[in-house]
Formats: C-alpha cells, sequence, structure tokens
C-alpha cells in the first residue's frame, strides 16, 4: 500500500483562521511569500563535519558543504505551511555535476538517482497546486566537464519533465578544460549549444557562464569570454533569444585561492606559493536583449543576425586561442612533455 505523503496528510486539514494575526490578516500573500523564501533559502551547512576534504576539485568559495535549509518555519502553524510547504525545493539551488564519479561530492551519488528524486518532488508539487500551475524553480547550477558537454548530458538532463529554471549557470573549472593536465591552451566547443536550446524552457530569464582557469591564464580567460560574447546566443524553445554584453561591462570577475593537492597528487606547476593556486573567474551572463540595453550594454551583430535566422554554426561559434594571442612561454609549455605534478608520496618525501 502507497505510503500517502506528509504534505498532503497535513494540508488535507483546514488551518486555523488567522485574522488577528498581522502577518496573515495585515500583509498582502506576496509579501508573505518574501518573508517566508527569506526564511527558507538554502546555504551551504556550517557544521565543521559537513565540510567537503581540502584536497577534492569540488571544494570552492560558495560550495565547501553540503546545501541544507532551515524548515523549522513550516513547523509553527498550518497556515504558514500551507502557503509556502514547496518552496525549500523551489528555492534550492539544484546543483548538478556532470562529470566523473571523483569530480563531484560524496553525497550526489548516482546521477539517475537524483534526476529521479527531482522529478518525483516536481510532480508532488505539481499534484498538490493543480495541474494547470507552473512550477518555476529560482536557480539551476551544473558543473560540467568538457566531455560531459560535449557528449550532451545537459540537453539530457533539461529534458526532464517539469524542470523550469529561471536562472541556469554552467561552471567550467579549472580542471574540467580539455587536456588541463598538459596545460593545453584553453577551448570552448560549440556544437552543444542547438541541442541544448531545443530544450531550453521559457521559463530561463539568464544563462550564466562561469570561466575558471588559473591566473597566470587570465589573458586566455578573457580571450574566450570576448569570443563568447561576440558569438554566442541561446534561443529558448518559445523562439526568444539571450545574448550577453558585447561590451564586457555586465561580466562578473572574481579570484580564489585553493589547495594545489588533488586526489593524491600536488600539482606543482600550477601553485603560486608552495601549496596553494590562484584562479582566475569570468562568469559571462546572457539576458534578454531589452534587458543587456538597459543596463547600458549592447548585443552584437554577429550573434544578433545569427538569432534572427536560428542558425547554430559550430565551427563558427568555436572559441579558442589564435596562436598569436599566445605568450612566449605558452607556446613552450605547449610543446613541454615535462612532470607537472608530483605524487603525495614522493612530495612528503621531499618536504
Amino acid at each position: 500500500m502507497a505510503t500517502t505523503p506528509l504534505h498532503v496528510k497535513i494540508l488535507s486539514v483546514p488551518a486555523a483562521r488567522q485574522d488577528e494575526s498581522p502577518l496573515f490578516g495585515i500583509l498582502p500573500a506576496e509579501i508573505r511569500i518574501y518573508i517566508f523564501s527569506l526564511a527558507l533559502t538554502d546555504y551551504p551547512d556550517p557544521s565543521p563535519d559537513k565540510h567537503y576534504d581540502e584536497s577534492t576539485c569540488y571544494k570552492r568559495p560558495h560550495y565547501f558543504a553540503p546545501r541544507k535549509s532551515d524548515t523549522a518555519l513550516l513547523r509553527t502553524c498550518r497556515a504558514a505551511y500551507a502557503e509556502c510547504w514547496f518552496l525549500p525545493f523551489v528555492l534550492h539551488e539544484q546543483t548538478h555535476w556532470l562529470t566523473s564519479w571523483d569530480r563531484a561530492p560524496p553525497e550526489y551519488g548516482l546521477y539517475n538517482n537524483m534526476a529521479e528524486d527531482i522529478r518525483s518532488q516536481l510532480a508532488q508539487i505539481k499534484e498538490q497546486r493543480g495541474d494547470d500551475e507552473i512550477i518555476e524553480i529560482e536557480q539551476l547550477r551544473i558543473f560540467a566537464q568538457m566531455y560531459k558537454l560535449e557528449g550532451h548530458d545537459l540537453s539530457e538532463f533539461l529534458e526532464m519533465s517539469g524542470l523550469r529554471p529561471r536562472r541556469l549557470t554552467l561552471t567550467i573549472r579549472h580542471a574540467d578544460w580539455w587536456y588541463w593536465e598538459n596545460d593545453a591552451p584553453l577551448r570552448f566547443e560549440a556544437g552543444w549549444i542547438k541541442a541544448v536550446c531545443d530544450v531550453l524552457p521559457s521559463s530561463v530569464r539568464e544563462i550564466c557562464i562561469e570561466l575558471e582557469s588559473l591566473e597566470r591564464k587570465k589573458d586566455q580567460v578573457d580571450s574566450i569570454a570576448k569570443q563568447m560574447r561576440e558569438r554566442w546566443f541561446f534561443k529558448r524553445t518559445d523562439g526568444i533569444a539571450l545574448f550577453a554584453d558585447v561590451t564586457g561591462g555586465n561580466d562578473e570577475v572574481s579570484r580564489w585561492s585553493g589547495t594545489s593537492t588533488w586526489h593524491h597528487k600536488t600539482w606543482t606547476r600550477d601553485e603560486t606559493v608552495p601549496g596553494r593556486i590562484d584562479y582566475y573567474v569570468v562568469c559571462v551572463p546572457f539576458r534578454l536583449r531589452h534587458i543587456v540595453e538597459r543596463k547600458g550594454g549592447r548585443v552584437s551583430d554577429e550573434a544578433k543576425h545569427a538569432a534572427q535566422r536560428g542558425v547554430f554554426e559550430a565551427n563558427k561559434m568555436r572559441l579558442h586561442i589564435p596562436k598569436q594571442e599566445m605568450s612566449e612561454d605558452e607556446d613552450e609549455d605547449e610543446d613541454e612533455d615535462d612532470v607537472s605534478y608530483q605524487e603525495e608520496s614522493d612530495w612528503d618525501d621531499n618536504e
């Protein structure tokens, strides 16, 4: 016999009237939802025993522990529960790793199990709120290795029934680029974009692509970001296109420093000081054209004309570092076949 979900049991009993409560008697529902959202938004678990191991490639700023939500608000009264029981799921940043198993946190588990869990929760919310109710989640973040992205794992993930994010962030980390182990020049293929656009829901207002590499590869990251702003666009299933600001004025730049040891290897080649690697990150946002222009930006003619024609020319949209832009040191590094890391046991012996 199927077990009745807890939220169904609770919602089956009408809430007591709250006429004397300022929260329910005075404030409109829109303001209450805003207040409830502040209380129910997720955050990284601050408990030290929940923090990820420092020597993993998935620990990074804002992703140093599993995310959690405080749900005490839902236990205060039936009226509050009735209005916001679904918010922890909707507000929770849905974070997924399209990577090999050792590039994702241990609690992430198998991709199929995570996807099934999302499908189940979306179905429950839709059933409770009505078939005509459109459920949108605030944020979907994807960490992807290039081989998974080019293998169309992202488009397959977005095909999930009922998955309607408002913001999609795609993060390419230093160790996600092709042949990063050999210090190869950065490149970003574009053959996956059309497949993503074929399933990109109309709920998406913004796509952010984060490009991360070593601080010493800053010029390469900036070059890839510039080409991306000029050539790329995303088109939703309703025919509406999202563009980047070709001026770069809306890009977000950040930096951080992390350990140089991952999975028992120390990447001495990339250290800025012993034991540490400095990273440089550029986030390129794609938005509706009028939003880009309202923020003082400009859409490239190349991307605009391609979007109008609905043409995705993968070769023209491919991003790479022209030979003339590579520094002399980078050119030499590309041809060298030196030892770029030390096994942790050897590293310990050399201390």
